[in-house]
């Protein structure tokens, strides 16, 4: 492909009539450090390379001459000879092994002395594996529609980049690197490509073309001028233009506002408090860390004076009693440490107040859209739609009035002048859009009004993606699902559960519907039926093709390993968790007293409301990931006042409910497992009266705030990389619900419970 020339970049214009419903598939390079080797570093990458493979040839060989030595008398000559071979063998291997870590040395040496050199893409190399050097398909997104990337066709301004040594991408988050007559630099990381040491890196000149579109004006000097942020966050929104998103039609920034969360206590309310490590703890333990240190510079001080003293001198008393005195005080400074940490990773049962984000990442549209997530520069969450209409009927009905709502920067605005209604969670970058004052210290322009201007002054785009647009009841359970009641589940009730599967497997070979619901081939239960699918319904004598019936063997063999997972189909569906609409505009337009939530929307205490189940029905709510026994069932509310406010299939929540903290879901397109299978929900209550349900409750840090630059979003990824998995907590978490069953002690369980609040815990603060 030709070079662009800046002319071209300036012209690039986008039909967006036929490009924007989020189902475009671009074609991009994905690299791995291997391209990105200079020269010398590769020679020698390759020279490790080949020792490995003698190294593992000789591995194979020795495995080989043990194998035969369990079979072979040892007065046999043929032992001998095995052993003589395997002792030549051995001292190879030694050798190589040495040759390879000296050879590493080198490397390791060799690309910290190139960091600071401009890498380019090599891509004519002898790649040892395909993920070195391959091309793959990213769906439509922001981004690649302000690049002017096409459907069904290759882009070489985006490149995505795996790197495993931390040299090379120290090297090329600094400097960037070259490919086909173009210049690449670091443009993000997001959460989910960090867990994979993945980043985005894209055309110079093209980013600084498209940089205020895509972030709406806000560059990181004007961050660094107040102050900076967390690294890790500020990646992660700029990561947001990345995601799969069709646009957002008729949207009018005009008509959209900027309000408070709704936030509020519960009190008194039974949760297993988890101490964690407080500011003032920070502090603390900082201070403690530094006068350890000083004190170990003055031990390091008095042993030199007494290395450097002839033999046999005699120290001053006053020196004897100094260093047990500084030792003495490091001392007691390290058993300070000690009861500080002490406190941390603990847990107690307390009846405290419970702090309840409402409407965490949630906003409310007056115009009827379907509930979806939303993504503007910097704006993230979910949205769903409540009449206004109906809230004005409501309000006349019960003689309430109604007031105008404040924005976050001091505005008024009445419920009229507005269709759109975010809450600061969602304004990722609020506080860097600052109110322009008089020198009277009077608003000239709010930093709403700010963002308004800059989102239209630059052509921003309003975004959307996982569009609710139908939803089936047709789930499954999961291993974590059913591991939670591993004390109340006896093989009937596993029994009981499986039945319909068991049917459907049975069925195979002998009744239609069970095949074509084995194949998905059910209007009622798949809302995304592919062609074959459709075809079989109108016609099922397909089934006799022998194409058909391979696909039907291979699913058999697909569901009896998804039922030794634990996966079992359920009644019930993935939905969005919603905050009560109603409670939600009670909350802002008006003066209602917000002592008493008990009055607050249509969702009364214990209540849900899911239009996808029927009324006074007992549903399970369930978040994944689901580690600890965090069932709530709810009586569902179906009726022809809660018809007037669900005008999604969401599940939507009251105001007194703590179902978030025990779930630990936030509102900004967090999706619960709801369903109303009687077996599930039996198991449940049975643990709950017995063992109880009690939330986890801890107050999490925040990170400091950094100035953003190369080297700070370098250090906060390489972080990430040693610190961000939860796999392990997770997988230990099962490990301990494997310790349980039936026959379990109260004690046992109890004790148990304990342990998965804590790594819970640990698994909460490693994702955020």
């Amino acid at each position: 492909m030709t070079k662009q020339t800046d002319k071209q970049i300036e012209n690039i214009n986008f039909d967006y009539s036929t490009y924007g419903d989020g189902k475009a598939i671009i074609e991009i390079l994905n690299i791995g450090f291997e391209p990105l080797l200079l020269p010398d570093e590769y020679k020698i990458y390759k020279e490790i390379g080949n020792l490995k493979y003698l190294r593992n040839g000789i591995l194979r060989t020795l495995k080989f001459i043990n194998s035969k030595l369990l079979y072979v008398d040892e007065d046999d000559c043929y032992y001998k000879w095995l052993m003589h071979h395997k002792l030549c063998l051995e001292e190879k291997l030694d050798f190589y092994k040495e040759k390879e870590k000296y050879k590493e040395q080198i490397f390791r040496s060799l690309m910290q002395r190139n960091k600071s050199k401009t890498r380019k893409i090599y891509s004519n190399r002898d790649f040892k594996s395909e993920e070195q050097f391959r091309n793959i398909a990213i769906f439509e997104s922001d981004l690649n529609r302000c690049f002017g990337c096409k459907d069904m066709e290759h882009s070489d301004d985006i490149i995505s980049v795996v790197t495993y040594y931390t040299e090379i991408f120290d090297s090329i988050i600094h400097n960037g690197f070259d490919y086909k007559g173009r210049h690449f630099v670091f443009f993000t990381a997001g959460a989910g490509q960090t867990r994979c040491k993945k980043s985005t890196f894209v055309n110079e000149k093209l980013l600084n073309k498209n940089f205020n579109r895509l972030f709406c004006g806000l560059t990181p000097e004007i961050i660094n001028e107040q102050g900076g942020m967390n690294t890790n966050k500020y990646l992660a929104y700029t990561s947001l233009c990345q995601t799969n998103t069709e646009l957002w039609k008729n949207f009018n920034i005009d008509r959209a506002i900027v309000v408070d969360d709704i936030e509020y206590n519960i009190p008194d309310q039974k949760v297993r408090y988890i101490y964690t490590e407080s500011p003032d703890d920070k502090k603390q333990m900082k201070y403690l860390q530094e006068e350890i240190e000083k004190c170990n510079e003055q031990l390091k001080e008095i042993k030199t004076k007494k290395q450097n003293r002839p033999r046999g001198f005699k120290r001053p008393q006053t020196e004897i009693i100094e260093e047990r005195n500084i030792q003495n005080r490091r001392k007691a400074l390290r058993e300070d440490i000690q009861k500080l940490k002490s406190k941390y990773h603990r847990s107690e049962v307390r009846t405290m107040p419970v702090t309840i984000p409402f409407t965490d990442g949630f906003g409310i549209s007056l115009r009827k859209i379907e509930s979806s997530m939303i993504r503007l520069p910097f704006i993230k969450g979910l949205i769903a739609y409540c009449p206004r209409r109906a809230f004005v009927d409501w309000c006349s009905a019960n003689s309430i009035p109604i007031h105008k709502v404040v924005d976050i920067y001091g505005k008024s605005y009445s419920i009229n002048e507005i269709d759109y209604i975010f809450t600061k969670s969602q304004f990722k970058m609020w506080k860097y859009y600052n109110n322009v004052l008089d020198e009277n210290g009077n608003i000239i322009k709010t930093g709403w009004e700010i963002y308004k201007e800059n989102f239209k002054k630059y052509g921003c785009d309003a975004c959307r993606c996982n569009v609710e647009r139908g939803v089936k009841l047709n789930s499954k359970t999961n291993y974590q699902v059913l591991q939670t009641l591993t004390t109340e589940m006896t093989d009937d009730d596993i029994l009981s559960l499986a039945s319909y599967d068991i049917n459907c497997l049975n069925g195979i070979g002998r009744n239609v519907q069970c095949m074509l619901n084995v194949l998905g081939a059910n209007e009622k239960k798949n809302d995304h039926m592919n062609w074959l699918q459709k075809s079989l319904i109108l016609y099922p004598e397909m089934l006799k093709d022998f194409y058909v019936k391979t696909l039907l063997k291979n699913t058999k063999d697909s569901m009896i390993k998804n039922f030794r997972s634990g996966k079992f189909s359920i009644n019930g569906a993935y939905v969005f968790a919603i905050p009560d609409t109603l409670a939600c505009l009670q909350y802002w337009f008006t003066d209602m007293d917000k002592t008493d939530l008990s009055k607050f929307g249509f969702v009364k205490d214990g209540n849900v409301s899911c239009r996808l189940f029927q009324n006074q029905e007992e549903l399970d709510c369930l978040r994944s990931p689901h580690l600890d026994h965090a069932h709530c069932i709810r009586k569902n509310q179906v009726n022809d006042q809660t018809k007037t406010w669900t005008k999604s299939n969401g599940i939507y929540i009251g105001m007194q409910d703590i179902m978030s903290k025990l779930l630990m879901y936030d509102n900004d397109g967090d999706k619960l497992l709801v369903h109303n299978n009687k077996t599930i929900i039996k198991c449940a209550k049975q643990y709950q009266r017995k063992h109880g349900m009690i939330p986890n409750y801890y107050d999490m840090p925040k990170a400091s705030p950094e100035l953003i630059s190369s080297d700070s979003l370098y250090n906060g990824i390489v972080m990430a990389y040693h610190h961000g998995n939860i796999g392990t907590p997770s997988n230990e978490i099962t490990k301990i619900w494997q310790t349980l069953s039936p026959d379990s002690t109260e004690e046992e369980i109890q004790h148990a419970i304990n342990v998965i609040a804590l790594r819970c815990a640990d698994v909460n603060f490693t994702i955020d």
